[in-house]
């Protein structure tokens, strides 16, 4: 078994860069289940500083300052362009109004919109467009319906106080919220095919040295079982990696893991993963020469399959055209599975079959990968 203790020598090598992504996929992990997964009331009120400048003064324009008030942290901040872009650039201000003069005339009355200024590309900007918009629409419809303005304004603000109750239908167990282990498992593909293509990728690399080939050549070691022991090597680092993430959820989780209906399906679903990430391996470590090469590939494979299948960004996210792209690649349908597991306790006919079939296209992938880099490595041989 000289190969093998030879192969295993090699990764215990390069043990600190597998920590080091270990310890980076917690960190996303907890940090994604803080920020996403940590409000299990189901919904919450989001509050920004937003500065509102009334320049008209009047009752109308009062009434929709004390109404965003309610929601909002009003913050003073003179009328200058120049500091209002400032203030935005810095995010002490995410909003702002302006109240123009004979408001109720120009924009109740009429057609007219409100002047905003909003940090570019924030969600939560259109969030405050929505209330202004249903501020004006309720008061709009009052005033038309009878009621003065005044009581047209001091209507609607006594009715925002009341609170909706929200239910979610329970349709995983978790009262219709992801459960907290379906964020680790989101982020898998990204650590499995970090740590597997680095370490496996050095160990082809030392293995395709010409000193080393010339003395596995000469050596009593069998070419047949050399190889046989370089499979069994890639079987055991790739077990200890699976063995170290399905570790990890049960030790942060516990029996919230451990009794979840889908685990069985969650720890098939990672295990199809890493022998993607291990025929991934094998072709980057056949393609590659050089030690220097080989965390550029790995980031550019891992990073660019993270964020293009859905494990860095939500696949509801990504555009179509992505998402179209995105279906040639194995990571894809990890997170499409990962997808169902995480929504659903029990599946439908038809979401079963979507279930197996990401299974079998990661086998599918995974084998077709390996072919590819057998036949690689076939061609290198031979020139």
């Amino acid at each position: 078994m000289t190969v093998y203790r030879g192969f295993l020598t090699i990764t215990k090598r390069n043990i600190h860069t597998m920590l080091l992504y270990l310890v980076i996929f917690l960190s996303m992990a907890i940090a994604a289940q803080k920020i996403t997964g940590g409000n299990t009331s189901g919904f919450e009120q989001i509050s920004l500083n937003i500065a509102v400048f009334d320049r008209d003064k009047g009752e109308l324009a009062k009434g929709l300052s004390d109404y965003l008030s309610q929601y909002h942290t009003l913050v003073d901040l003179p009328d200058d362009p120049s500091i209002i872009q400032d203030r935005m650039f810095y995010r002490e201000v995410y909003y702002v109004v302006t109240i123009p003069e004979d408001f109720e005339e120009r924009c109740l009355e009429g057609e007219e919109m409100l002047p905003v200024t909003k940090v570019p590309g924030s969600i939560s900007g259109f969030y405050v467009d929505q209330q202004i918009n249903t501020f004006m629409n309720d008061v709009r419809i009052m005033t038309k319906s009878g009621f003065s303005l005044t009581e047209s304004v001091s209507s609607v603000m006594e009715n925002c106080k009341d609170e909706a109750e929200v239910t979610l239908i329970d349709k995983n167990g978790f009262g219709g919220e992801q459960p907290p282990h379906a964020f680790m498992y989101q982020y898998m593909p990204y650590i499995l095919i970090s740590i597997l293509c680095y370490s496996m990728s050095y160990i082809m690399i030392a293995f395709r040295n010409p000193d080393v080939k010339r003395r596995m050549t000469c050596s009593a070691v069998p070419a047949r079982s050399q190889n046989l022991q370089i499979v069994l090597g890639y079987a055991t680092v790739g077990l200890g990696v699976y063995g170290v993430c399905t570790l990890m959820p049960i030790l942060m989780y516990g029996k919230s893991f451990i009794n979840a209906p889908n685990m069985p399906y969650y720890l098939l679903n990672s295990f199809l993963m890493t022998i993607v990430s291990l025929s991934l391996s094998f072709l980057i470590g056949t393609l590659v020469s050089k030690e220097e090469v080989v965390s550029a590939v790995v980031n550019v494979v891992s990073i660019g399959m993270s964020f293009l299948c859905g494990v860095f960004v939500e696949l509801e996210i990504l555009g179509k055209g992505v998402r179209t792209f995105a279906q040639f690649l194995p990571a894809y349908w990890y997170e499409v599975a990962n997808g169902l597991l995480s929504n659903n306790n029990t599946f439908s006919h038809g979401q079963q079959m979507s279930l197996y079939t990401c299974f079998g296209l990661q086998v599918l992938f995974a084998a077709a990968i390996l072919g590819v880099a057998m036949v690689v490595s076939r061609v290198r041989q031979t020139a």
